[in-house]
């Protein structure tokens, strides 16, 4: 199908920038995974069930069965899909397929075990988390650490920057501009450290979760013990209170914490927006681009309104999905199985959205001279240290000797100190400039960034271990 014809735009629109993830999403990826689960369960269930088979198998056998998932092309998964279209049922589908593959390879005598004792939500919970698991390690980590490094080191390098801090919309007393991104780079850091290491669940247990089948077949195995040895070789955690299907729970946790993640990249993104329009930012256009149809002379924070869309797109329906899928009729209905289908649709944009904003700060020019322009240009921003610099003094009544003097003007707020106080501390006082009135902005970013190195760290020592 030509990208032009794709109904989703993450299929189409932006396929080129996000076909890596096919890998986690697709169909394709999702038949792969199951293959691989049901042939994982084949062997475990051969070694340590049926383990007289063994004498009748060829001392290779674990190397053969292995070669199913691993040579599972297109091709070979266009096979799965017309026994699907012939039975009506995608898992029954791959366990035929497995079947015929056995045959053909002449290790029949295995055939009769594959899927055996299984539902079809025994492999699928298990492929799902295995999927995402390799997502969050492989995709979306390592783009959370570049957007982290790059926020961080704007953030150090504007340390000093001044910047006229609003509160409601307006102005309100001075800041720094790396204390504002210092402090979007910890609540960045924050989230991934919940999600970096994130367990993900996984369950057997049959029809309605007892293992009946397997226990009336093979009352003198522990199928308990058997389930959780299973699902942990596979690297995820056991969950003994399923029902036919895994509680959402875990996968809920998860993709909450992306909503939360992709909430707050948003917020960044309309922030940085705002002061792209008073002027304090500057967001570059390439020769060539062109970023209005009909004027010239626009140059446009796309990327930075593209991040957003994306954000919010994707934090909606990680939420969604989240909740929805936190319920489920008695021990089991299908409603769930389309959902589950979607989990690349947020995953893919807030993969979008951070590539987005990476390019929008690749691009952005803070206008530093602006910026402390905004600052003197407000001397009214150090009404709140003058109140609590009389109040200091013993003036009870400070905050609204300021506030009734700020109406004359900030000339009459001047008279008014000096009034109060004696000439010596007036002077002190009135000398202060708009711009060094920022506190303890610069060590809070050192404090904030420190944090955030320590997290970043954490991060990347596990997905270097993650590779190894």
């Amino acid at each position: 199908m030509d990208p032009l014809e794709s109904i989703n735009p993450i299929d189409g629109r932006y396929r080129q920038q996000l076909e890596e993830l096919s890998k986690y999403f697709s169909e394709h990826a999702l038949m792969i995974e199951r293959v691989r689960v049901e042939v994982a369960y084949l062997r475990k269930f051969i070694e340590e069930v049926e383990e007289e088979k063994l004498s009748e198998l060829p001392i290779n056998w674990r190397e053969r069965i292995a070669i199913i998932p691993a040579e599972l092309s297109l091709e070979e998964a266009r096979k799965i899909k017309e026994i699907e279209a012939e039975i009506g049922h995608d898992v029954a589908a791959v366990t035929r397929y497995i079947r015929e593959k056995l045959r053909n390879m002449g290790l029949e005598i295995l055939a009769p075990y594959v899927h055996i004792g299984l539902t079809s939500e025994d492999v699928n919970n298990l492929a799902y988390s295995r999927l995402l698991s390799r997502f969050n390690r492989e995709a979306l980590l390592p783009s959370l650490v570049r957007l982290l490094e790059r926020i961080a080191e704007l953030a150090l390098e504007h340390v000093d920057t001044v910047m006229l801090g609003r509160t409601h919309g307006v102005p309100a007393i001075p800041t720094t501009f790396g204390r504002f991104l210092a402090n979007y780079a910890y609540r960045l850091a924050k989230m991934a450290d919940q999600i970096y290491d994130f367990k993900f669940p996984g369950k057997l247990g049959g029809a309605v979760g007892d293992h009946s089948a397997l226990k009336f077949a093979y009352p003198d195995i522990d199928w308990i013990k058997f389930s959780r040895e299973f699902v942990e070789s596979l690297g995820l955690e056991y969950v003994p209170s399923a029902t036919q299907i895994l509680p959402h729970e875990g996968i809920s946790r998860y993709l909450m914490n992306i909503s939360l993640l992709d909430s707050i990249l948003s917020n960044l993104c309309r922030d940085l927006w705002m002061m792209s329009a008073l002027g304090l930012l500057v967001f570059t256009i390439k020769k060539g681009e062109v970023h209005s149809s009909t004027m010239p002379h626009k140059s446009n924070p796309i990327f930075l309104e593209n991040a957003e869309g994306s954000f919010d797109l994707a934090s909606a329906t990680a939420s969604y999905i989240a909740k929805r899928l936190l319920s489920s009729r008695l021990h089991r209905d299908l409603s769930d199985s389309v959902i589950k289908r979607f989990y690349g649709l947020p995953s893919s944009l807030t993969i979008l959205g951070v590539a987005n904003l990476n390019r929008a700060l690749e691009r952005m020019i803070v206008n530093r001279e602006e910026m402390l322009s905004e600052v003197e240009s407000h001397p009214e921003s150090l009404a709140e240290a003058y109140q609590v610099y009389l109040r200091r003094a013993g003036i009870e009544n400070a905050y609204e000797i300021i506030q009734d003097s700020l109406r004359e003007g900030w000339n009459e707020v001047l008279r008014t100190m000096r009034n109060f106080l004696p000439e010596e501390s007036y002077e002190e006082v009135a000398s202060i400039k708009p711009s060094r009135y920022i506190g303890e902005s610069e060590k809070v970013t050192l404090l904030l960034l420190d944090e955030v190195e320590k997290i970043y760290k954490k991060i990347t020592d596990y997905l270097a271990g993650a590779r190894s």
